[in-house]
């Protein structure tokens, strides 16, 4: 395994049959094989394929699949919301889980595979996401790229401002010193971001159709330091994925974090069915049956992956990530099942619908 990933840092010689992306550019920059990556992305989904495969897993898809069509059927005539995942289509093939561009370190790590469980890694990969400084009251720098639209600036500021009310993580606009920042571009195919702080700048790419503070938002999470919740290590216990549903070559984004990543993968907060980090149901379908099924105990929470919004956990888990609640000199006792605000020691934050 580590010979194979030692030779993606190897420059290749090769030419890609089509046009290379910007973000592929910069993988080759840093000196990635990009067809590589492909390649062992390709593998590791053919080994994750066969691995669950077997007659016992398809027998608990197959009850699986009959109690979804039983419970509820598919409702035809409801619009289809688009997320990140329907946006960027085909330009998932060199993004992780369909919206994350990772760093040369960070690849390393998510294509170092459990030899003994092809679904696991063998690292956590979020020991390898740096976060924004200082810890408590991190500030991120932000630009945008030269001719993006006015009329979708407002969104941004929307999407920086839901951030700032709920956490303790500020924005400010990037100086010629600022090494590190984060720059909006619009001139992108996708809607994606990199995990954490890269140490240079990076881009929040929205591309057509990604302008939506659900969008932005999501992918500002990202870029604050957070994954999928879906690739969580405790994730078999809640759900079900449905391999021989997924689309080929697609398998890998449904890979966990290995079990002692428990504290960096989870912060302690409760696996939400509804966060606006969770893959939706029929994330990389073949077809219109879901590739994710939640176990029986929690059934009820099938039609409802992926949320719109961020949550009060998806909130809880920037806070606890940043430590923002450290620097408060009073501690509050919050009823409701709230916490003390990231935003404001002197203010407590509920669920929503409690105050």
């Amino acid at each position: 395994v580590m010979l194979r990933l030692l030779a993606l840092f190897l420059l290749s010689s090769s030419v890609l049959s089509s046009p290379l992306t910007e973000y592929e550019n910069e993988l080759k920059k840093e000196g990635l094989d990009v067809e590589k990556i492909h390649k062992l992305l390709k593998e590791e989904s053919d080994e994750v394929e066969e691995e669950f495969g077997n007659a016992e897993a398809q027998a608990e898809i197959e009850h699986m699949r009959a109690l979804y069509t039983t419970s509820c059927p598919v409702n035809e005539t409801l619009l289809p919301v688009k997320t990140e995942l329907d946006i960027n289509g085909d330009a998932t093939k060199d993004l992780f889980e369909g919206d994350i561009e990772l760093t040369p370190e960070q690849w390393k790590i998510a294509l170092d595979k459990d030899p003994n469980n092809p679904m696991q890694r063998r690292q956590a990969l979020t020991s390898a996401v740096k976060m924004w400084q200082p810890m408590g009251a991190p500030v991120i720098p932000y630009s945008f790229e030269p001719g993006f639209p006015r009329d979708k600036l407002q969104v941004i500021y929307d999407s920086i401002k839901f951030w700032e009310q709920r956490t303790c993580i500020r924005f400010r606009p990037a100086t010629s010193a600022d090494r590190a920042f984060v720059s909006f571009n619009h001139n992108s195919d996708r809607c994606s971001s990199a995990v954490g702080r890269s140490g240079y700048k990076q881009m929040v790419n929205l591309g057509p159709g990604c302008h939506s503070v659900t969008i932005v938002a999501h992918e500002l999470e990202h870029a604050f330091g957070a994954l999928h919740v879906q690739s969580r290590s405790d994730r078999d216990n809640y759900v079900i994925i449905d391999f021989a549903n997924i689309k080929s070559g697609t398998e890998h984004n449904f890979q966990r974090d290995p079990p002692y990543g428990d504290v960096l993968s989870t912060y302690g907060i409760p696996y939400e069915f509804g966060s606006m980090q969770h893959y939706p149901e029929w994330a990389f379908a073949i077809s219109n049956r879901p590739t994710i099924y939640t176990k029986p105990a929690y059934s009820q929470y099938q039609y409802s992956l992926e949320g719109p919004r961020a949550t009060f956990y998806d909130t809880l888990l920037v806070n606890k990530m940043y430590k923002c609640t450290d620097r408060c000199q009073n501690r509050l006792s919050c009823q409701n099942n709230g916490v003390q605000d990231g935003s404001d020691c002197n203010k407590c934050f509920c669920p929503r619908g409690w105050a």
